[in-house]
């Protein structure tokens, strides 16, 4: 599979499918990788339904990191890449009226993949101004533990990413974010 800037409509369009008949992860000419890595990039566009349909395709995935090998395989090959991307977008870089569905990526990654990712969400934030300058190390280790105590309910994710985005934009306890 090769991956170019005018085939994300395809790429999209394969995730799709891939998300309703996640058999096809098991055809020999599927480059799973490929795949995944196009949907880690798809997390950075801009354009919300893009984000959106590559969180529902990761959201999907995930829980079949088990019981589909090529799958389980990339996932801990290529895991930690997604949770950087999740991160970022949490820290900032993406629009916060998306953090419901990089919440729902944190809690698919939690409850599937627990051991892997209580290891690089750690890593991860160790980085000093990773996934922002504005954080403490105190408060990076609470939204890690946070996370990683959460394996149940999926409001209570949701809850803790807005807050964590909140803390990340430097917006937590302004009047801005009141409503949000």
């Amino acid at each position: 599979m090769i991956l170019r800037v005018d085939g994300w409509a395809y790429q999209l369009h394969l995730l799709q499918a891939l998300k309703r008949k996640p058999d096809l992860f098991l055809c020999e000419r599927l480059d799973v990788k490929a795949v995944f890595q196009c949907a880690v990039l798809a997390l950075k566009f801009p354009e919300a339904p893009t984000v959106k349909a590559s969180c529902g395709f990761f959201t999907e995935l995930l829980p079949r990191c088990g019981e589909v090998e090529p799958v389980g395989k990339v996932v801990q090959e290529d895991g930690r890449m997604l949770l950087i991307a999740v991160l970022e977008a949490i820290g900032g870089q993406a629009s916060r009226s998306l953090m419901d569905c990089f919440a729902d990526i944190l809690f698919a990654l939690n409850k599937h993949c627990f051991s892997l990712l209580s290891v690089w969400i750690k890593e991860a934030l160790q980085a000093p101004g990773f996934p922002s300058a504005r954080l403490s190390p105190e408060q990076k280790d609470t939204f890690s533990q946070q996370i990683l105590r959460e394996r149940v309910n999926k409001r209570r994710v949701k809850e803790m990413v807005k807050e964590f985005t909140l803390l990340c934009r430097g917006l937590h306890g302004t009047d801005y974010t009141a409503d949000y």
